[in-house]
């Protein structure tokens, strides 16, 4: 094991979140559009209905807030507007020098069914 992967491993016991490279996992956080949650910290449902949908529909680059860290999703941004703001569940590989993360299922949580769903 190199020194940043034991690093990485160390951060997953203290931080319980933070994705190890080259291994699929699966995380639970929060959706942000990258824009303003980096340009002002907006991680709100409120938020996310208005100005966090726009930016994603626009193609600003979307988020997941997993802890204290802020990953950018390496996948289209259009899918995921509606969910700006929601509790999302991510599977997938993470590069974490760049704090990307590489998707291959996304799931939020519906408070109307009381269960996790797949975006569409």
């Amino acid at each position: 094991m190199n020194k940043l992967q034991t690093i990485l491993a160390g951060a997953v016991v203290l931080a319980g979140a933070v994705p190890v490279i080259g291994k699929t996992v699966t995380v639970k956080g929060i959706l942000l559009d990258m824009k303003c949650y980096t340009a002002m910290g907006m991680t709100s449902r409120k938020h996310g209905m208005t100005c966090g949908k726009s930016c994603l529909e626009s193609g600003i680059p979307a988020g997941i807030l997993v802890g204290k860290t802020a990953w950018t999703l390496a996948t289209p941004p259009q899918p995921l507007a509606n969910y700006v703001g929601d509790k999302v569940k991510v599977t997938g590989t993470a590069d974490a020098k760049d704090h990307v993360f590489i998707p291959t299922k996304i799931m939020y949580w519906s408070h109307k069914m009381s269960m996790w769903m797949k975006v569409k």
